[in-house]
């Protein structure tokens, strides 16, 4: 059994962090999925990268810029038509999982993260322009984001919540989530909660001796859990899963599978780049902790407080994740624009 499949077998899904035309021309993305792989998550820095990297996207993007000049209606073209391809790929799974896994998520613009009203019309113009029933518009989960993520899963759209970092942000994450099905119960939802970006950031202030050193991501991220769990009895039978988000390691001393093999939390979704994949086909020694972590948390966190507000580190990880996904999305924008001048040169 490989490693992805015993992770598998644990109950968890296990979705890729990775998407570009290349894979899904070669067959290797649909090879990954015969691999167990359950669902696919995009943000503009792996579009970017796929875009830049080759030439593989050039013919699609002179017959698209023949009809669009401007670079983003350009590049949200080339997302969709790999995002149509990619959620078609999946559509058997989603099927066969009566809608609860099986979903590909693309991303709105992030700069307007703190714009509800222009969320919501971005958010719905994706959503009929893709037309797939498994895909998820991935939404991050400010405080204006909030209002626009409980509108759109009352309007039947499944959405992934991104950017979450600190608890206070996943409750209210959470709550939205409750709120709409009040209205709609068809719409699905995962909960992205980013767990080796915090780690970076508090371990930066502690000793390496320190008990609590490359721990706290993951009593973060139990604490999160066991507040699911409690929520989930008023769910019914539909519910908003949590998805480990940024699960590849930051810091040299951790094994590559350090996340992977401490988080293997049953009805959870771990979202890996083609890396740690490709890792974990090869890894041997591979061990799913079986620590009751949740028990200790508590503990952890504790420590913590005495040492760092967490809610200060988590406040500046948002921020900067917001500015992260605007960079890139502006890099990516520039990228097709680029390659549309340099096109039209030949």
């Amino acid at each position: 059994m490989s490693n992805i499949k015993n992770l598998i077998s644990n109950n968890q899904s296990i979705w890729l962090d990775s998407i570009s035309k290349q894979m899904l021309d070669s067959g290797d993305l649909s090879k990954i999925i015969d691999l167990g792989i359950t669902g696919i998550t995009s943000n503009p820095s792996i579009f970017d990268k796929a875009i830049s990297s080759s030439e593989v996207y050039d013919e699609t993007i002179r017959e698209i810029s023949n009809n669009i000049s401007d670079p983003k209606g350009v590049f949200e073209e080339l997302a969709i038509r790999d995002i149509q391809r990619a959620s078609d790929l999946l559509f058997k799974i989603y099927k066969k999982s009566e809608g609860t896994d099986g979903f590909v998520s693309l991303e709105v613009d992030p700069f307007l993260a703190n714009n509800t009203e222009e969320t919501i019309k971005e958010a719905k113009r994706l959503w009929n322009r893709v037309n797939r029933e498994n895909l998820m518009i991935k939404v991050p989960g400010t405080d204006l984001g909030f209002p626009a993520i409980q509108h759109l899963l009352e309007s039947g759209i499944n959405i992934n919540i991104t950017l979450l970092f600190s608890f206070d942000s996943y409750k209210k994450c959470l709550q939205a989530f409750l709120q709409s099905q009040k209205t709609n119960t068809s719409s699905k939802s995962v909960a992205s909660f980013f767990i080796s970006r915090i780690d970076t950031a508090v371990d930066m202030n502690l000793e390496n001796s320190n008990k609590i050193f490359h721990k706290i991501g993951i009593a973060n991220s139990f604490k999160a859990f066991g507040h699911y769990l409690n929520s989930k009895k008023i769910m019914k039978n539909n519910y908003q899963k949590l998805l480990w988000a940024s699960t590849s390691v930051k810091a040299e001393d951790l094994d590559p599978a350090y996340y992977c093999e401490n988080l293997p939390i049953s009805g959870t979704i771990n979202t890996l780049p083609l890396e740690t994949i490709n890792d974990l086909l090869k890894k041997e020694d591979f061990k799913i902790n079986k620590l009751k972590i949740s028990e200790t948390y508590s503990e952890i966190m504790e420590d913590l407080d005495k040492i760092l507000d967490l809610n200060l580190i988590t406040q500046e990880l948002l921020l900067n994740g917001i500015k992260l996904f605007q960079d890139s999305y502006s890099s990516v924008l520039e990228t097709v624009n680029k390659k549309i001048k340099s096109i039209k040169k030949k």
